[in-house]
């Protein structure tokens, strides 16, 4: 008989909070928010321990749990990847380790538990909420991993931010998967039920008031007693899909250059307020868009992001920026020594906007300065990400060629490309192939609705030498109505979408009407292939001087 490898959930908790301070202690369901999430993960049974910090200042936070009968466990304050080691330094090296926060108090016994099975059963080294593309609530988290994986992380982790938030390096380096909770109505995944501001304690106090056993009351029941007490924001999920390594990415990124500069052909506004500004950003995060696309040439995009990360959106999206724009800081001779300074200086300054220690993705913003400087930019990057600065690196191209060379760079990990119905280019069969061999690549597809002017009427094109504009407006309209889409936007949205190589469509929004209008697009079918071939051969060749922004004339 084989006996079921031992298990300990373990709880991280401390008092300091820049949003919350002491919220582990605040009450709810007549006890301290710590006791509570500690005492619902046991209540089948289930071993668990709080890991705290050693400073002075838990000191409390220890003793109210020490008054409730629950295992604590003290180490670093800043290295929670060393308090999960000592939590679990007396279990063998396949224990199952359970990582919850004390901020999430709705996860129970049978929850963990059916997480547990179902790492059992996909036999992956690593298994995981993520809200909302699980289907369930943010703050219905909790990650399932090995001891042995915990071990080695350990072990390898050098940067602060790995080791400050436990799992990233495992998650980088493991076979990992979402747990999906498949019968979760479409509503829960729009809920909040997290504990990191007075908004949210709010939020949770109707659910515990007058309930019977906050201990023992199922997770589901939380859930719908959240959703009765808080009126649910209508707003349109956004489809995903899971990429080789099994990240998920939302079918719509948002691209942030209208955020931080007026910018685009149809963006009559100029530039959002910082209101409106956080709405679009929160609303985006609520509506499960997985990536914000920025860089350090976008005005003030990152520093926007950045302060709405900080706001609570940290958890919930991803962001991709992109190094400055080199070949206007620096001579085209310029030495290893200032093409490092000026790769530090754009790291770290975004990095600081963005409130982070680890930059998830950055992109060279040019291709031409992968091999500029006598490589010395790219080497530095590769530098940062070994020591942690950045997660993943890759390259915003422009044509077809460069996305060539980017595919056969085993370092590069994401691309950018310029992709639209008009443009043939990216049908090329070589660039196809190439794809189809580098599946591990991202693909985000930018540029679908060629700055905005694809929505136009024909007299507001741009005016280039051998295209008739009215023409196209026609057969984009034609393609409109013979395939019942709602408009050019869903069109054009529909077709890129329907490419089998791209990842993600960036697309730019500086407003909530832009945005509600195109997650209700990104909610319609992409095309089939067969409508995407029909759409390819109803159009004429067109020069590049239309399908490339930076050669159109000005007005």
């Amino acid at each position: 008989m084989t006996l079921a490898p031992a298990v300990l959930v373990v709880i991280q908790s401390r008092l300091a909070s820049s949003r919350l301070p002491a919220k582990a202690l605040l009450p709810l369901g007549g006890k301290s928010s710590a006791v509570l999430c500690a005492q619902r993960a046991a209540n089948t049974g289930l071993p668990v321990v709080v890991a705290t910090s050693d400073r002075p200042a838990d000191d409390a936070l220890a003793a109210e749990l020490e008054r409730a009968g629950i295992v604590c466990v003290r180490g670093p304050h800043d290295d929670v990847l060393q308090r999960f080691v000592q939590a679990t330094q007396a279990l063998p090296s396949q224990a199952r380790v359970v990582r919850l926060t004390a901020d999430n108090v709705f996860p129970d016994g049978a929850f963990v538990q059916t997480l547990l099975d179902d790492f059992e059963q996909r036999g992956l080294d690593y298994v995981a909420t993520g809200s909302p593309q699980d289907g369930l609530p943010y703050g219905m988290s909790a990650e399932v991993f090995t001891t042995a994986s915990l071990r080695r992380a350990a072990r390898e982790a050098a940067t602060a931010a790995d080791r400050e938030h436990v799992t990233p390096w495992i998650r980088r380096h493991a076979s990992c998967g979402l747990h999906v909770v498949a019968d979760a109505p479409a509503h829960w995944s729009r809920l909040r039920c997290t504990l990191d501001s007075f908004a949210d304690y709010e939020r949770l106090l109707p659910v515990f008031e007058g309930l019977g056993d906050a201990v023992r009351s199922p997770w589901r029941s939380l859930v719908e007693r959240l959703a009765d007490a808080n009126e649910l924001q209508r707003t349109p999920r956004v489809p995903y899909r899971c990429d080789a390594g099994g990240r998920v990415h939302s079918a719509l990124t948002l691209g942030t250059v209208q955020l931080g500069l007026p910018y685009g052909i149809a963006n009559p506004q100029g530039l959002p307020s910082e209101q409106e500004c956080a709405d679009v950003l929160r609303l985006a995060a609520e509506a499960g868009i997985t990536a914000l696309d920025t860089a350090r040439a976008y005005g003030v995009a990152e520093a926007r992001i950045g302060r709405a990360l900080q706001a609570g959106l940290r958890d919930r999206v991803r962001v991709v920026t992109k190094l400055d724009v080199l070949d206007k800081q620096l001579p085209p001779d310029a030495g290893a020594a200032s093409v490092r300074c000026a790769v530090d200086a754009s790291v770290f300054a975004s990095a600081h906007a963005l409130q982070t220690r680890c930059i998830d993705t950055l992109l060279l913003h040019r291709w031409s300065h992968r091999h500029a400087f006598a490589e010395a930019a790219w080497h530095r990057l590769l530098e940062l990400k070994r020591k942690g600065v950045v997660a993943h690196l890759g390259a915003s191209v422009s044509d077809v060629p460069q996305a060539l060379a980017a595919l056969g760079d085993p370092d590069i990990e994401h691309l950018q490309c310029p992709v639209n119905l008009l443009d043939a280019r990216w049908r090329d069969g070589e660039l196809l192939a190439a794809l189809r061999a580098r599946p591990d690549v991202v693909v985000h597809a930018r540029s679908v609705l060629l700055q905005g002017l694809l929505t136009l009427p024909a007299q507001r094109w741009v005016r280039v030498p051998g295209v008739d504009a009215e023409q196209l407006c026609k057969i984009l309209d034609h393609w409109v109505a013979t395939l019942d889409r709602i408009d050019r936007t869903d069109l054009c949205m529909a077709y890129v979408r329907g490419l089998p190589w791209v990842t993600s469509v960036v697309v730019g929004m500086e407003n909530l009407q832009q945005l509600r209008s195109n997650l209700a697009h990104a909610q319609r079918p992409a095309l089939s292939p067969d409508d995407i071939q029909r759409i390819d051969a109803s159009l004429p060749p067109l020069p590049v001087a239309l399908l490339d922004p930076a050669q159109w004339e000005p007005a």
